[in-house]
């Protein structure tokens, strides 16, 4: 066994042999220590003698480093609890909010007498008509950062629509059918009168199919691929054959105009009322009427397009408290 290192040996005799007593026992057995030496009762003895301090325990110095720590030290450690709680579930909100805002659609809504252009998010061009509704995904994008897999707006009224080419397809949903283009230029028309959805498409350019949105099978589709080229979806019947039309009805409400083909005089003034924003009131029978055509290719203004149909059908105008009103002079 080593002796005792001379940097241990204190100048107390009582002290050193203390220690050489406990430097022997470390170098035993642990069996030969508890049966012929008490090393705790040496330490606690020379402790005594020298008035030495306990060694410390690290577990009661931290709890008791705890209960003396001062109350506004205390309040502020709660405190920074409280804030790191706050912000995470502030966090969460957010995430939430977030998502449910993402999954709400752009939508854009014209009054009567009102027009807009829309760009969309792929640089397709939407110009919206008077009294329309227009909304689609956000960025056209299932999730954040997730492209759907087609480009889909929803339309209740009357756009003219400029499609940017792209690997995925482009539709346009109405309250009754589907349009569905790759490229193309084109105006739709979907208006609900008498109580019957009707969606109307002419194509400028290009190449669309139409189709009934309860369709069952592709004999109830249609592909438009001539320039003027027309059909129409009533309720959930059609489309129509493709019929040609003279593009310059289509143009007139793009360039400020107003323009409409062999109709009656109630459905003339109930156009004219969607295109101006002015109430209109025809009281005379509309039997006692013929239907008209017109055609105003740019700057149309009410007063001019109600003297002609004046002078076309026999009857006069005055202006009203809230709009017009038609009839005729006895």
């Amino acid at each position: 066994m080593p002796p005792l290192p001379p940097d241990l040996r204190p100048p107390d005799a009582d002290a050193a042999r203390d220690y050489e007593r406990i430097w022997t026992a470390l170098y035993r057995t642990d069996a030969a220590q508890a049966s012929e030496y008490d090393v705790d009762a040496a330490w606690a003895d020379l402790a005594d003698r020298l008035d030495l301090a306990p060694l410390p325990d690290p577990v009661e110095d931290r709890r008791n480093e705890r209960t003396a720590r001062p109350p506004h030290e205390r309040d502020d450690a709660r405190s920074s609890r409280y804030v790191r709680t706050l912000a995470t579930a502030v966090l969460v909100v957010c995430a939430v909010a977030a998502g449910w805002w993402w999954q709400q659609p752009v939508s854009v809504t014209t009054a009567a007498g009102e027009q807009t252009t829309v760009t969309l998010p792929d640089g397709s061009t939407a110009e919206v008509n008077s009294a329309t509704r227009l909304s689609y995904r956000r960025g056209f994008q299932s999730l954040p950062w997730v492209p759907a897999s087609r480009r889909r707006v929803r339309l209740t009224g009357e756009a003219f629509f400029d499609v940017d080419e792209a690997d995925r397809p482009f539709h346009v949903v109405t309250p009754n059918a589907r349009i569905e283009v790759l490229g193309t230029t084109f105006g739709v028309r979907a208006r609900t009168a008498d109580d019957r959805s009707e969606t109307t498409v002419t194509l400028s350019s290009g190449r669309v199919r139409l189709t009934p949105t309860t369709a069952t099978s592709a004999t109830s589709e249609v592909t438009l691929s001539e320039a003027g080229d027309r059909s129409r979806v009533v309720e959930e019947q059609g489309p129509t054959s493709p019929e040609t039309v003279d593009l310059k009805y289509v143009r007139a409400w793009r360039n400020g105009g107003f323009a409409i083909r062999n109709a009656a005089l109630p459905t003339v003034l109930g156009e004219l009322e969607r295109r101006f924003g002015v109430p209109l009131s025809l009281r005379v029978a509309p039997s006692e009427t013929a239907p008209m055509t017109l055609h105003y290719a740019a700057e149309a203004q009410i007063e001019e397009v109600l003297r002609d149909i004046c002078v076309i059908q026999g009857l006069s105008y005055r202006e009203t408290s809230q709009g017009y009103e038609l009839v005729r002079d006895d």
